[in-house]
């Protein structure tokens, strides 16, 4: 679903609700619904414009298949669908204001040869008023070549956090932009005013922390937000409570491995958010609330680990849960949780019951002993 409204001459504001039947992320895998607002506006006045939609049959939203079958056959089905029903799109000309189900809005301007029309845009996943507060405190001007340097500026100041010497040029470009990959991600999902947009559904506010989006736990646990508790501890301060506020919100008590909007979005194994929290908490980030973050993990890997059975039938399940466990050990240990933590120790020692010494190597199991 879209919607958009034609403000005054220069500004259209609207939102799209993005939902995993319409492949809002992963062609329609997991359950990631959301919704992005945004507020434009344009240096020139609006001369002739309008909205124009497309009926999209019921039956036709993405599926996660879509995407398995573009890998074989190198056709994208959804783009092959859309193309075919683009050239029955209505036009309404002149439409100030719709909502509905595939819409675009389209406009042209009275200019002179060569003379340049520029937008901007703000945009939120809290609400209308957040994207145009967004807009105003972080693009007031128009002046394209003073945002760039704005941007440029703030960008290296985040790489000079890191000095870089010896090697060649070529290995510093590599160098600073692996550097600039880690820095994209986990992304503010707050207004600047600290709305957001909780796991219950419900507008939050709060200038304690920035809420922030995009835990790739299983991607980024081992090296992206080791490097972030050195460079960068208030990043990694607020996604501790973020996914811990996220727990708290959706009553589900546990944290999430692949996070993605408030949502889990159906990625990986193990329990990344166990490892960055005691990683944290033992280098000395500790500004959540460390009783609640506790008691989260240890729900996380009594939801998903090798239990009292001492392993997870299959091999990589069995190891990535022994090493969060020995995190949760270490993290209890620190708290001076002594039971739990001498529990969760011998826990972590479950790599060896998939361990073969007839064949020598690692084998999954099940209750009843080896698998064949």
């Amino acid at each position: 679903m879209q919607y958009v409204k034609v403000v005054n001459d220069n500004t259209i504001q609207g939102w799209i609700k993005c939902t995993p039947a319409c492949g809002g992320w992963g062609n329609g895998a997991g359950k990631v619904s959301y919704t992005v607002y945004f507020y434009a506006q344009f240096s020139k006045p609006l001369k002739k414009f309008g909205v124009w939609s497309v009926e999209i049959p019921d039956g036709w939203d993405r599926k996660s298949t879509d995407f398995y079958e573009w890998l074989k056959t190198g056709k994208d089905v959804n783009i092959i669908r859309n193309d075919s029903l683009a050239s029955t799109a209505k036009i309404m000309e002149g439409c100030r204001e719709m909502e509905g189900k595939q819409l675009g809005f389209y406009t042209e301007f009275a200019t002179q040869k060569d003379e340049p029309v520029s937008i901007k845009s703000g945009i939120s996943y809290a609400s209308l008023d957040g994207a145009k507060k967004n807009l105003e405190a972080e693009i007031a001007e128009w002046d394209f070549n003073l945002v760039r340097i704005k941007a440029r500026n703030l960008w290296a100041k985040e790489l000079n956090k890191i000095d870089v010497e010896g090697g060649t040029e070529d290995q510093k470009v590599i160098f600073n932009t692996a550097m600039y990959r880690t820095l994209i991600d986990p992304r503010a999902m707050a207004d600047v005013d600290g709305n957001y947009m909780g796991g219950d559904g419900q507008l939050h506010k709060t200038d304690k922390f920035t809420k922030r989006t995009i835990f790739s736990g299983w991607d980024v646990f081992r090296s992206q937000f080791p490097l972030q508790a050195i460079i960068n501890p208030e990043m990694v301060n607020d996604m501790i409570n973020s996914l811990t506020e996220l727990a708290g919100q959706n009553g589900t008590h546990y944290y999430e491995r692949w996070e993605l909007l408030n949502a889990y979005s159906g990625c990986m194994i193990g329990n990344p958010a166990v490892s960055v929290i005691a990683d944290a908490f033992n280098k000395g980030i500790r500004n959540f609330d460390i009783c609640k973050a506790y008691e989260f993990a240890r729900n996380t890997c009594e939801k998903d680990g090798n239990g009292e059975l001492g392993h997870a039938y299959g091999i990589s399940t069995t190891l990535e849960y022994a090493y969060f466990e020995w995190c949760l050990s270490q993290l209890a240990d620190s708290l001076g949780h002594k039971e739990d933590a001498a529990k969760y120790l011998k826990r972590s020692q479950s790599y060896r019951n998939v361990f073969d010494p007839s064949v020598e190597w690692f084998r999954p199991r099940n209750k009843d002993g080896w698998e064949a």
